[in-house]
């Protein structure tokens, strides 16, 4: 899959100000296009966190859609200015979670100058098969310090 042709490219992102031990981000494909993920960070939204503490995030799979706020399709970056806005769709801070896949667990620091910071190789990127209730998500295992982070992903829309 080194290759992404006929896709768009969109960053969909978000601050979150105290992100509990849910799903703080989340992409769903839309009914008739895949996506590929290509990048998910996790940055600092604020000058200083006064508690350092390290943490866990998984990037887990979604097999049906939880309850979120949205992410409007109109404030995604489109990497291409001419591409129509996505149809998939975006989501953060769940209030009631969709259901669990497969995952991947990392760490990262809450302000340690050392971030989450998901950039794979091609052979690593992530494919969601189209259907609504397909997806990715950052999901904290535990609430992160007290603090504003900003949490992205970069995906490219098949089709």
């Amino acid at each position: 899959m080194a290759v992404l042709v006929h896709s768009q490219a969109y960053t969909v992102s978000t601050v979150i100000t105290n992100p509990g031990a849910v799903t703080n981000l989340v992409v769903h494909a839309s009914a008739t296009k895949p996506l590929v993920v290509v990048r998910a960070k996790i940055t600092l939204a604020q000058a200083t966190i006064p508690t350092a503490a390290n943490a866990r995030i998984r990037l887990v799979e979604k097999t049906a859609a939880g309850t979120y706020t949205a992410v409007a399709a109109t404030t995604f970056k489109r990497h291409n200015p001419s591409d129509a806005d996505a149809s998939f769709t975006a989501g953060h801070t769940a209030t009631a979670e969709g259901t669990d896949g497969d995952f991947i667990e990392e760490g990262w620091g809450s302000s340690t100058g050392w971030m989450f910071d998901w950039a794979p190789t091609p052979e690593e990127y992530i494919l969601i098969q189209a259907g609504t209730g397909n997806g990715l998500a950052m999901k904290s295992n535990v609430a992160a310090p007290a603090g504003n982070y900003a949490f992205s992903f970069t995906v490219h829309e098949l089709g």
